[in-house]
């Protein structure tokens, strides 16, 4: 159901364009770094992480500046350099300028992060702060489920101008969903210091409640790399299951993303309500991590069967993880530093993911991150008496890698890197 009239659909709106673009992106960034770049898998890989990692300097201190200002005075600015960042990648030539823009799309995406969490608040208030999230985290996944539709005529052509037209793609709904942001109408963020008293005063990092409970909800949202890393590597390796049905798994998990994150968010909007949400989260994650194994001791029926029911049981832990954070994050963070609390919030969960495997696709608007991604690692190809032979050697290499990665387009947030 459509919000009504009025900034609430203006936001959304922003949330579809800005998620289309990042279908795009997604679909194709790994061809478009390695074949429309030239640069190898591994230096990818590197130059990500590395980016990742600097691009969580800038959330807190983004948030810190968006309660002195207004959320879209701020807001607007970083859509504006994500913008510029992007449309340079085609000019990039070379390891440094790499870096250069990997990073600094990193920052930007990572400070706007905070302050648009917290533009949503000034939108609406209470309860229906994690409902509102609820329902852009729908819209965001059908519109990179959009995108990565449309990017399949690019990866299809497999030249340098349709990769090119990717990045760009991604670039102009920037430009577009940062049109769209300078025209909302917000009303100003609270002053500052109107409430910097007990744990506003002391900040968020020395909150050890607070840090704990994001930490935790970290530790929940782990639950996609098992949907990522380690079903695809189970289905193929371990069970009589054919590789193909891990397609429609992801289908499944997106279906149920998009249909029933609204109703999973009904009871998140208290601090005890998000921490039942967070339990029950925990408690399908563990039947999960149950019926997971089990897979490998029965045929292709049983298999696919417990494959499905395995899903499912993921797909509910992390809808019911994602409520429960936005009620935490949104309970927990004073009103007066709003911002910088759940710039640190995120920062605080994404570093309790550092040490699972790392996705293969990015996940749904968590924060999740392609600049936190590892590109599968591969062992060199074996010496030969002459460079003709070895340049093949890592062509189809390659060209296998890009392949697991591009047909995982579907997402789960966010979280994904430029977002």
């Amino acid at each position: 159901m459509l919000p009504a009239r009025g900034p609430l659909r203006t936001y959304a709106l922003v949330t579809l364009v800005d998620s289309t673009g990042l279908g795009l992106y997604i679909t194709g960034s790994v061809l478009f770094f390695t074949r429309g770049l030239g640069l190898s898998a591994s230096f990818v890989g590197l130059g990500l992480t590395v980016a990742a990692l600097v691009g969580l300097l800038a959330s807190v201190p983004a948030g810190r500046l968006a309660d002195r200002r207004t959320r879209r005075g701020v807001l607007v600015p970083f859509y504006a350099a994500q913008a510029v960042l992007f449309a340079l990648f085609p000019l990039v030539h070379g390891r440094v300028s790499f870096l250069a823009v990997v990073c600094g799309v990193a920052l930007a995406e990572s400070g706007a992060r905070p302050v648009r969490r917290a533009l949503l608040s000034d939108l609406v208030t209470g309860a229906d702060r994690v409902r509102a999230s609820a329902y852009n985290r729908a819209v965001l996944n059908v519109g990179v489920s959009v995108g990565a539709v449309g990017a399949g005529g690019a990866l299809a052509l497999g030249s340098r101008a349709a990769y090119d037209a990717l990045v760009l793609g991604n670039a102009v709904s920037f430009a577009v969903a940062g049109v769209l942001l300078a025209g909302l109408q917000v009303p100003p963020a609270a002053p500052a210091g109107a409430e910097a008293t007990g744990s506003a005063a002391r900040g968020p990092f020395r909150d050890l409640r607070f840090v704990a409970l994001a930490v935790s909800c970290g530790l929940l949202y782990l639950s996609g790399s098992l949907l990522d890393v380690a079903l695809p590597l189970q289905i193929t390796g371990h069970t009589a299951a054919p590789a193909w049905v891990y397609a429609p798994l992801l289908l499944l998990n997106t279906g149920m993303a998009i249909t029933l994150q609204v109703r999973a968010s009904r009871g998140s909007e208290t601090v005890a309500g998000a921490a039942t949400a967070n339990r029950r989260a925990g408690a399908a994650l563990l039947g999960a991590c149950v019926l997971f194994p089990l897979a490998t001791l029965g045929g292709a029926i049983v298999a696919v069967g417990l494959l499905v029911l395995t899903t499912v049981l993921l797909t509910v832990g992390e809808l019911l993880s994602s409520a429960g954070s936005w009620g935490l994050s949104y309970e927990l963070a004073p009103a007066a530093r709003q911002a910088e609390w759940l710039g640190a919030f995120g920062v605080l969960s994404q570093l309790a993911q550092v040490p699972g495997p790392r996705p293969s696709r990015p996940r749904r608007c968590r924060r999740v991150d392609p600049a936190r991604a590892r590109l599968p690692h591969r062992r060199p190809c074996q010496p030969r008496p002459g460079p003709r032979q070895t340049r093949p050697c890592a062509s189809r290499s390659m060209k296998r890698s890009a392949r697991r990665r591009t047909h995982t387009c579907s997402i789960s947030g966010p979280t994904a890197f430029g977002r």
